[in-house]
């Protein structure tokens, strides 16, 4: 049955992977134009009849056009139907567009065509036409009920996002002149897209995206709001620009344009719109360590013991879905897993965490407390074969799946989560399945899935066929994206969302809703913790849509344990940046399949330097618990020892991505856009925020790294020397630098302070020493002798940290002219000091033109004064100023000069310039 279904579905798709036909029925009714100082609107009339593959899916007559400037670098196009309420994808962020400030239509440089209807928009800075949609350029516009179509030409080659994919290109068609990406979430294993079109989309649905433009060198982003089925067609033309088609199955044309602006200035407006990141606890950046095959809390406890043996920094103990009973949500095993509990508190007394799993789909047994609470509030998705509650099968067997248009579900949502932490105290939730994942494609039959059934799908991965009578209503449309059924791997998609009566809604079908499940169910989540436990959340998903990164952090699902896919990592962390979901890492030494030593290694150095750090793997893969190599246990002590010698400088970018939008992680091409080189080694080494460069090694066999450093110094952290030096109107290039298995190359760009605190010397395990651990700057100086950093600090685990300004947030500004470091403090609060804000330690590099400086003065905000002195490393050419148990925190700082003496040497500081 489900190898005629997928015949089908290729025979009603075969109709092209490319196929942006320049058809376009709409013309501009002149009599229904309205223009408003910020917004247009208009109606178009479609003419005459376009030819409808499939009879029942009709054509709209007359569509709906807005047009509005919601910012002075974002635009709003909203084409829908006139006459008839239609499925719209939401944005769920309260604080959308906030502080967007509207211009004049009139000088947005957007205009249109009447016959046929048609825009342009021109760059209003460099009057370049960077996007299109028009008879000229042969775009095509369709508009029936199942079937949208929009095609926009764009004035460059080099596009990028549109996820979720898996890839190891991050320029979208780089190597075809063709391509298709689906857009679905999806319960697939990571498959690898090369554009080459089919069923390749994976977990999340991201239809946002940024082109490149080359006149400019600025980047454009555009978001294409549509929560339906679809594929991104991706055509290069002549001239070195792109047509991009977005062809969709339901819902109506959404798009939002944010103007020319560097990489990280389209994101920020992007994530004003869909909700900036939430801000997770400094914790969350530790090592993660998890295993799906943990089979008893025995097994676990052995697992935290031999990490503390092996010297080996861990953060979090993960549990996978062994500790439930019978893999039921807001269950423990009472046999395996007895004393979990105690367990997850003596954790804590270690600083140590502890995150449980759960699945999308609960139980179906109607003597199940979560399953009598939302059946008799009709909380579930409803079958449009029953009319009753939906069946599905998922790890427990026969599942149900909870309507969060209901508002009786989340009420079920967070009694589970309740019951849960009184059996156990978990310090955040692990949300999987979630696209919504089922072991049935589309309805289940009308029985509960056997034991027999539920292993076969474990040992081999099937499918149970679909119940036969599972309507039929969206089989006939006329084009599957992806080529492949909607029902695919999930609950069929005629199910339909509940609100607050039993009554089906026909625009709340999973047909419409499905890639919207995850999202709802993540707020649901992030309320729970946040109003409930009253902590500040950490939560990880698998499935997404726009506005995820508003409830929760990321990883990119099950990958294989080869050195493709840890170098497909990066290309996913990059994709997640433009998202929104800054705080995101892949299953370290890689999840299905048995890794090896050296790949295992090789990972767990790069992975260490991911924002989030997780090693995790597959029930029937080998144990990969870093300890158990000793090429691994060394790699792994001393990776993630240098990143927690960083820690509060990720933590810091981190804030700022949170407060402002933007990126964490990012290509050199971001930072250095106009630097062709750049852009060639996007995919071998990424940055942490502006300063930080981490060239891993990617390939097998190889003890040495090869990375491109643009033209700016550049100065190895590992010892602080100078690896490559700015030279006045030259041009950057490639170094060479040894690789070991116990270091990493840590490059800092000049012009950069950030702060640090030695975690090897140290030995530092948890991330709660980094909250006493004295604190150094260390100033990298630019080829102009300056250079700039932040530092943001809070007590870690606050709740609300930003919305109740409960962080301390400062500047600092060094300039060798003028032998002076600038203290500004941006931003303070009246919250407890942490150790690690005390003066200790300032450590100029470059500074051979300072060799003589012996001396320095520490100058408080309100005057007062503190000597220290300073030595110099001729080898290394570094200066060092210490003071170790200065008690002057670096807020009470205005400045520092160098190169002299107080004229006022305290003895004993003046108390003024302490925090109490």
């Amino acid at each position: 049955m489900r190898n005629i279904i997928w015949i089908l579905c290729i025979l009603l798709s075969t109709y092209s992977l490319i196929n942006v036909n320049a058809e376009n029925p709409y013309t501009v009714d002149k009599s229904s134009v309205q223009k408003g100082e910020y917004k247009w609107t208009m109606k178009l009339n479609n003419n005459h009849a376009m030819e409808d593959e499939v009879s029942s899916n009709k054509e709209i007559k007359t569509a709906a056009v807005i047009i509005e400037s919601l910012d002075e670098s974002v635009l709003h196009v909203k084409i829908s139907d006139a006459n008839e309420q239609r499925w719209e994808a939401p944005i769920i962020n309260p604080n959308s567009g906030k502080n967007y400030k509207p211009a004049q239509m009139t000088k947005m440089g957007f205009t249109y065509d009447d016959s046929p209807f048609g825009f342009k928009i021109q760059d209003p800075n460099s009057n370049e036409v960077v996007v299109e949609m028009s008879a000229a350029k042969s775009s095509t516009l369709k508009f029936f009920d199942k079937l949208l179509e929009i095609g926009l030409w764009y004035s460059s080659q080099r596009v990028y996002g549109l996820g979720e994919r898996t890839t190891g290109e991050f320029e979208l068609c780089s190597e075809r002149d063709s391509c298709t990406y689906n857009l679905w979430g999806r319960d697939a294993a990571c498959p690898y897209d090369d554009g080459s079109g089919g069923c390749k989309g994976a977990y999340g649905q991201q239809p946002f995206y940024m082109v490149h433009l080359m006149k400019t060198k600025l980047f454009m982003g555009v978001l294409s709001l549509n929560s339906n089925n679809q594929d991104a067609l991706v055509h290069k033309i002549a001239g070195g620009a792109t047509m991009l088609g977005h062809k969709m199955i339901g819902g109506i044309f959404d798009l939002y344009f944010f103007y020319p602006k560097t990489a990280d200035g389209v994101m920020k407006k992007y994530h004003e719109l869909i909700g900036r990141p939430y801000m997770p606890p400094f914790w969350a950046l530790g090592f993660h360590q998890c295993r799906y095959g943990w089979r008893t809390l025995d097994k676990v406890k052995e697992v935290a013991a031999k990490f503390d043996q092996a010297d080996i920094p861990l953060e979090v103990m993960w549990a996978d879905i062994d500790y439930m009973k019978d893999y039921a949500d807001f269950t423990v095993d009472p046999v395996r897993f007895k004393g979990l509990g105690d367990f997850v508190q003596e954790l804590h007394q270690k600083k140590m965490k502890w995150v449980p799993i759960i699945d999308a789909g609960l139980k179906y047994n109607k003597e199940d407390k979560y399953f009598i609470m939302g059946e008799a509030n009709n909380a579930f998705i409803k079958s449009a074969v029953t009319k009753k509650t939906l069946i599905g099968a998922v790890w427990p067997g026969s599942a149900v799946f909870l309507s969060f248009y209901s508002p009786y579900a989340t009420t079920v949502w967070h009694e589970g989560l309740s019951d849960l932490y009184k059996m156990a105290e978990y310090d955040g939730i692990w949300l999987d399945m979630n696209e919504i994942a089922n072991f049935c494609s589309g309805e289940c039959p009308p029985k509960q899935i056997t034991e027999e059934e539920r292993t076969w799908r474990l040992l081999r991965g099937g499918y149970v066929e679909p119940d036969p009578h599972d309507p039929k209503e969206f089989d006939d449309i006329p084009y599957h994206p992806g080529n492949c059924h909607n029902n695919d791997k999930t609950v069929s998609q005629t199910g339909y969302e509940n609100s607050t009566n039993d009554v089906e809604d026909k625009t709340r079908k999973q047909y419409n809703t499905h890639s919207l499940w995850a999202l709802f169910e993540a707020k649901a989540t992030h309320e729970f913790i946040s109003n409930k436990l009253k902590r500040r959340p950490f939560i990880l998903t698998r499935a997404n849509f726009p506005g995820s990164g508003l409830f929760t952090t990321k990883w990119l699902g099950d990958n294989h344990s080869r050195w493709e896919y840890m170098r497909y990592s990066i290309i996913g962390i990059y994709a997640f940046q433009m998202f929104g979901i800054p705080f995101v890492g892949s299953d370290m030494c890689g999840f299905m399949s048995d890794t090896n030593e050296e790949l295992c290694a090789r990972w767990m150095q790069m992975g260490a330097f991911y924002p989030f750090s997780r090693n995790h793997n597959d029930i029937h893969s080998r144990d990969q618990e870093p300890y158990l190599w000793e090429k691994v246990a060394i790699a792994s002590r001393n990776a993630l020892r240098q990143k927690y010698s960083i820690l509060w400088y990720y933590y810091t970018k981190l804030y700022e991505v949170s407060l402002f939008g933007g990126s964490m992680v990012k290509p050199l091409m971001w930072e250095f856009p106009e630097d062709k080189k750049a852009w060639e080694k996007t995919k071998y080494m990424f940055m942490i925020g502006p300063s930080i460069l981490i060239p891993p090694v990617l390939f097998e066999g190889l003890l040495k790294t090869w990375p491109y450093c643009p033209n700016q110094n550049w100065y190895n952290l590992l010892d602080f020397t100078q690896v490559f030096k700015y030279k006045a109107g030259g041009t950057g290039d490639q170094i060479e630098l040894p690789a070991g298995f116990d270091w990493v190359n840590v490059l800092l760009r000049g012009g950069s302070i950030i702060p640090y605190q030695d975690a090897i010397k140290n030995k530092v395990k948890r991330t709660e020493a980094l909250k006493v651990l004295p604190m150094e700057l260390i100033v990298g100086p630019d080829g102009q002798g300056k250079a700039y950093g932040t530092l943001i600090v809070d007590n870690g685990i606050s709740l609300n940290p930003i919305e109740n300004g409960l962080y301390r947030y400062m500047s600092f500004t060094f300039a060798m002219s003028e032998k002076k470091l600038t203290v500004k403090l941006i931003h303070d609060y009246d919250g407890e000091k942490l150790g690690m804000e005390e003066f200790n330690k300032l450590t100029i590099l470059g500074a051979d033109s300072w060799a003589s400086v012996s001396s320095a003065c520490i100058v408080g905000k309100t005057g007062q004064k503190i000597g220290v002195s300073g030595s110099y490393d001729s080898l290394k050419k570094v200066l060092t100023f210490t003071k170790a148990n200065s008690g002057i925190n670096w807020s009470a700082i205005d400045h520092v000069d160098f190169d002299t003496t107080c004229q006022k040497i305290y003895s004993k500081l003046d108390l003024s310039l302490i925090h109490i």
